[in-house]
Order: structure tokens, then sequence, then C-alpha cells
């Protein structure tokens, strides 16, 4: 392959489903190289679900998974800026998330031009110590401090940097309806409806109040409660959380894109108690495949959905038993919803269009 123009650092690799970032990353990575560049993505060895082809000028690099599991996240970045700086040498380096982002400053001392990308407040999240919180602050003030190119996805973030660096650019996430070969639905829940939800196991998704919300809901008549996702820090929380476990609270642990698209394609609503988001990809999955939400009203929801009917207070249980109950009982409501959220993501939210944006960030930098 030719001289790399852009790099991306920060995921597990352009096959990995882990999280928000993996899935960004590929969709924006697919998207530019339509166009005549060579695209590398980093990531670490042992990720590769290997569900789609690369096009030729796109190509993962891989960190040895032994460093990963010796050194985890930080030893993962570390090697993948190394390697940037010392043999790919990209062009650009595009670098996204709060702990990544820490090592900004020695891209740039390295001669490398970076655009970082924050997906989320990371340091505020309730699983981190006081070491992990610093390190993602630390992150954060790099991200917008060295960077030749900041970036947020969520208007939020926008306003909450602004004072920092008055360049700070606001690039959303896109949305696509997913296709998949995988179309029969799991055994346990057959042809019942259910509700959707897809995160991981991170005390800021309030699944534990939608669990909560769900027991008080006279199940007999409700549709089930599907629960598609994993990768738990706190062992003890996701025991609490199984704990709620019935014929009637299915869990299926982690899910690729391809696995979870027959369940986004077929819920009866998706929803999304998190208090701490970005700019939510299953947020946006469902709005395009034209399923009803509800979320809670936090600025990174609300500023996607912009739909009150799609919106409870966050963290007030009582008012989601109430968004639960009208979603089960309410066809017309439920139908009516969908549209006009699947209306707004085909409008607004495209990865075409945020390929470009952040094509542009790089192209000002060659």
């Amino acid at each position: 392959m030719d001289k790399i123009d852009f790099a991306f650092i920060g995921g597990r690799g352009i096959y990995s489903n882990y999280g928000g970032v993996e899935n960004a990353t590929r969709e924006i990575t697919l998207e530019l190289a339509k166009k005549n560049l060579n695209i590398a993505v980093y990531g670490v060895e042992g990720e590769n679900e290997n569900t789609i082809k690369l096009p030729l000028n796109l190509r993962d690099i891989c960190c040895p998974s032994w460093i990963y599991k010796k050194l985890g996240q930080h030893g993962l970045i570390l090697y993948c800026v190394l390697h940037a700086l010392f043999i790919s040498r990209p062009k650009v380096v595009y670098v996204f998330a709060s702990g990544p982002c820490a090592f900004t400053p020695l891209l740039r001392v390295g001669g490398l031009k970076v655009v970082t990308s924050l997906r989320a407040i990371d340091s505020a999240r309730d699983k981190w110590g006081k070491i992990s919180r610093n390190i993602l602050r630390f992150g954060e003030y790099c991200s917008w401090r060295f960077s030749n190119s900041f970036t947020v996805n969520s208007k939020e973030m926008l306003a909450y940097y602004h004072e920092s660096r008055n360049d700070v650019v606001f690039i959303p996430n896109g949305s696509k309806v997913e296709k998949s070969e995988f179309n029969q639905m799991p055994e346990e829940i057959g042809e019942q409806e259910f509700f959707l939800f897809a995160a991981r196991f991170d005390p800021v998704k309030r699944l534990h109040l939608l669990l909560d919300a769900y027991s008080q809901l006279d199940s007999d008549n409700m549709p089930l409660l599907v629960i598609a996702g994993g990768n738990a820090k706190d062992h003890a929380y996701e025991a609490r959380l199984k704990s709620f476990e019935s014929n009637k609270v299915i869990f299926l642990g982690h899910l690729s894109q391809t696995q979870l698209a027959p369940l986004m394609n077929n819920c009866r609503a998706f929803i999304l108690p998190s208090i701490l988001e970005g700019m939510s990809n299953s947020l946006l999955s469902a709005m395009v495949t034209g399923k009803p939400v509800l979320a809670a009203d936090i600025p990174a929801n609300s500023d996607v959905l912009e739909n009150k009917d799609a919106i409870y207070a966050a963290d007030n249980v009582s008012e989601m038993v109430s968004g639960l109950k009208r979603l089960a009982e309410d066809d017309v409501f439920c139908e009516k919803l969908g549209k006009s959220l699947q209306k707004r993501a085909l409008e607004n939210y495209t990865w075409h269009a945020t390929a470009n944006q952040f094509y542009r960030e790089g192209e000002k930098l060659l």
C-alpha cells in the first residue's frame, strides 16, 4: 500500500463491535475509502469478526494481543501511536475518545497532524476510580488543547467546549438500516413482541432503572424486555442486573451489529435510559429503522430526537413506567412516532455526510 493518508486510532479495530467508537470508525472509514485515499484503522489482534470485506485502500493494523492483555487499553493505544510515529507515518491521524486523546501531544511532537473526536465526556461516567477519571480528564484537555482540529458529536459538547476552543466542530453520527444474514429470532423470543435495550452494562446506561420500571408493570400484558449487551467492568453490577432475568426478561449477551439487526428490525420499541451519551449509534439505528423510541431526556438524546413523545425525565422511574405502558398499548402512537423519527434520521443523519465532514477536517491539514 502507498503512504497512508488517514489513520484512525482509538477503538479495538475495524471489525470490532465493542462499542460506539468502533462502529463509528468502521462506517466513517468505509465511506472515506470510496475516495482516492489510503486509510488505516488501528486495533487489537483477535478482535476481528471478519464480517465485511475491506476495499484495497482500507486496511487494519493490529496491535499484538499480548500487549493488550498485559497492558490494557492504554498499552494498545501507546502501541498504535508509536507505530504511527515510527512506521506508518500517516499524513493525518484521527484520534477518537477521551483516553486515546491523551496521546495527542506525543503525536504532535512527532510531527503528525491530528484531528481529535470526543464521543462523550467519558470522565463523567460513574464507573471510574480517581486515577482513571483524572486520565480521562487529561485526555479531554489534550483533545482540544493540542490537536490541529477538534471535533465533538453532540450539540451539548459543542456548547461545553466552545469557551475552551471556539473553532470546535460538531460532526454528528450517521445512521443506516443494518442488513443481516441472521433473520431468525432467538428461541426465547420466537414471535412474541418485545422492547429492546442494547448497550454495555455500565451504570450510566441505567439498565437497572429500566429493569426496576419493567418489574412494576403487569408483565403478563407487556412485551418481553430483551437485553443485548455485556462488557461489564463491575461484575457485582452485572450480577445485580441478571437477578431480574426471567421468561419475560431475556439477556442475550453482547451481539455484533449483524446479530443485533434483526432484533432492531422486529422490536416493538427501542429503550434508551442512559444519562450519559455523545450521540448514540443504537438510537440512530432504531430511528432509521422506523421504530418508536423511549429515551432519557438528556441533551444528547433530545437534540437527536426533537420529539417530546420519545423522551421522559431522566432517572424518573414513574415516567418510564408510563412511557413503557403507552408503547405497549397504543399501536397508532407507536406507528406515528416511528415514522416521524425515521424521517428525521433519513434527513439529518447519514454516514456519508458524517464521513465527508471528517474528510474536510483532514483535507485542511494535507
